[in-house]
């Protein structure tokens, strides 16, 4: 009887997922150039915790991370720490190159099922700073400094359907700016964007399955007036946890709805991330993971080395997960370095 309804129900939030999609396009890309290969959101679409950047970003089926946040807001009801449904904190931070990093930092809050909204809320912001850089004209003249940036702002509920499966919806306002503090002009511009997922858990066969649509928005102000696309970003993935060993295996298809250009559905699969943790007792977690399209991303002429390839550990002491990761970016660019922290309270 729970195996039939589930069916339905999936059914059901499958076909709303679709439909809201559909309608997005048709309002939100009126006016947009249809050859536009980028999307405002791509800022958002990054792995921001170190776990789901060390497992190559095949997070969107993850449970017991608030850090679902990102991928797919329906997990976030999945969090249970020490068999128990707490608060929890996240905390995340990236350092690229010079003075160019980002970070985040989410807040999740169990709602008992005595209240009527039973479930999972949870809350974060999301910064990108591309550091400062000197401006001049064409005569070399120094005119002052300028900065990049983008901050992000969400919120999101998910909660329980029926016996194994989760939704989740989420709101998210977006600041953006590509040029700040320019002796010249500003160039700047804000959309909001709407998340939708599910998170089905297996859990005899110990799979846990997740779908999102993320990023489906418009803009709310323009870079100088041009206009770009906002979304979508829609990701399916499947982990597998084994039985006999302590291992678990994670696949993950992102931006499935992209432009084809006249290619098979092969080619949208094309863009896809597997990754493998490993937990080593009670303390350590080696994980180790593959972006395919982005080591596409970064064929350059001189090869591309490791390109795609990431790997992190994570240590569990006591309430408190601290995580790591490097991502690397090829013989031509320097690894990213990531660093986490998480605990219940």
């Amino acid at each position: 009887m729970n195996c039939s309804r589930n069916k339905h129900v999936l059914a059901s939030a499958l076909l709303v997922i679709a439909f809201v999609l559909h309608f997005s396009e048709a309002i939100f890309a009126q006016d947009l150039d249809p050859s536009a290969r980028t999307h405002l959101s791509d800022v958002l679409n990054k792995p921001l915790s170190p776990r789901a950047a060390a497992l190559g970003n095949a997070f969107v089926a993850m449970k017991d991370d608030p850090n679902t946040l990102f991928s797919n807001p329906a997990a976030i009801s999945s969090v249970v720490i020490d068999s128990e449904r707490e608060n929890e904190i996240a905390v995340s931070y990236s350092h690229y190159v010079l003075d160019i990093n980002e970070g985040a930092v989410v807040y999740e809050h169990p709602v008992p099922e005595s209240f009527l909204f039973a479930g999972d809320f949870a809350a974060g912001v999301q910064y990108f700073s591309g550091g400062t850089s000197t401006e001049a004209t064409s005569t070399g003249e120094q005119l002052g400094t300028f900065s990049t940036g983008d901050v992000a702002l969400l919120l999101a509920y998910s909660s329980t359907a029926s016996n194994g499966l989760h939704y989740g919806v989420g709101a998210k306002i977006v600041s953006s700016s590509l040029v700040s503090g320019s002796s010249v002009q500003d160039y700047s511009a804000t959309w909001m964007a709407a998340d939708l997922g599910l998170y089905y858990e297996w859990t005899k066969q110990l799979m846990t399955f997740g779908i999102s649509a993320l990023n489906i928005g418009t803009e709310l102000s323009t870079y100088a007036g041009v206009h770009e696309a906002v979304g979508p970003n829609v990701q399916f993935g499947a982990s597998k946890k084994l039985e006999h060993m302590p291992l678990t295996l994670s696949l993950a298809f992102h931006n499935i709805t992209r432009d084809r250009e006249g290619h098979s559905i092969l080619y949208a699969l094309n863009d896809f991330s597997v990754g493998a943790e490993f937990v080593m007792g009670k303390v350590i977690r080696l994980r180790f993971g593959y972006e395919n399209e982005l080591r596409h991303a970064l064929n350059v002429p001189t090869g591309t080395g490791f390109a795609g390839f990431s790997g992190g550990v994570g240590l569990h002491i006591k309430r408190y997960d601290i995580d790591f990761a490097v991502n690397d970016q090829g013989p031509d660019f320097p690894s990213f370095i990531r660093f986490g922290l998480r605990t219940a309270f």
